[in-house]
């Protein structure tokens, strides 16, 4: 899922229902079309994420909000001790079914699952129930095994797991946004808390939404046990989210936009 339809995603978990054209104006000021938007909508409630309960209005389901869940709590999971056990999913999905077995890798891809060999995915972190309401959701039971247990002891170094999850893409991914935050972000959103407009304000909250939005569904979390020496990932998750908070803060109470930051 993009990270614009993830940040959607979230300013419908905060409202009851929102409808089309409001989420329109918004995201046309962050560069959109409207035709994009309504079309990220329309992939959003046929993935279940979302519904309609009358035309032109949306509300999240219950998925959606699980979806936010599993992908928010990433981070938190490389700050818990890793007891050394692994999950292991492995496909058995037909041809016929393609389209649902590349939806359900990319949405374990999404967890944290990295390709050890073709069709079997591993991740140190239990996503067992998460795995489970894919594999429900997509109707694929019996053509996923989940297993877990401890691999060999060597068997995934650091080394193997940098090729594995391609860590020196998501590294280049962070020091790229962490460029991109001193140079241009923070000068934006200075001019936008000295200006102290709540729309300034909320679309700037929104475009550093969008960036830790991707960054998150991009970097697998890994334990410390299996990160290079320097790893800039946690460090510049924390500069973004302090950032993201900051602006939250700053968006004036009794605007329209203060029930979504």
């Amino acid at each position: 899922m993009l990270s614009v339809e993830k940040t959607m995603l979230f300013l419908l978990s905060r409202v009851d229902q929102m409808g089309a054209q409001q989420l329109v104006e918004i995201y046309e000021l962050r560069g959109y079309t409207s035709t994009y938007i309504r079309n990220a909508l329309s992939r959003l409630k046929k993935e279940g994420y979302i519904s309609s309960p009358s035309r032109s209005l949306y509300q999240i389901t219950a998925a959606g909000r699980s979806y936010i869940h599993s992908i928010n709590s990433k981070p938190a999971r490389s700050l818990e001790p890793w007891n050394q056990t692994w999950d292991v999913v492995m496909l058995e999905v037909p041809e016929q079914e393609r389209k649902k077995r590349d939806q359900f890798r990319t949405a374990i891809l999404q967890l944290g699952f990295g390709l050890l060999y073709n069709s079997v995915y591993i991740s140190p972190w239990n996503y067992r129930k998460d795995v489970a309401e894919h594999i429900q959701q997509l109707q694929l039971e019996g053509k996923v095994s989940i297993l877990h247990g401890q691999f060999e002891t060597g068997s995934i170094t650091p080394g193997k797991a940098y090729a594995i999850w391609q860590l020196d893409r998501i590294e280049a991914m962070y020091r790229d946004k962490q460029s991109w935050l001193q140079q241009e972000f923070i000068p934006l959103m200075d001019e936008a808390l000295r200006e102290d407009q709540a729309l300034h304000l909320f679309l700037r909250y929104l475009q550093i939404g969008e960036v830790l939005s991707g960054l998150l569904m991009a970097d697998p979390s890994l334990p410390d046990e299996l990160l290079p020496a320097n790893w800039p990932g946690k460090r510049v998750i924390a500069e973004l989210t302090g950032h993201w908070q900051l602006l939250a803060a700053a968006i004036p109470r009794d605007s329209i936009y203060a029930k979504f930051s």
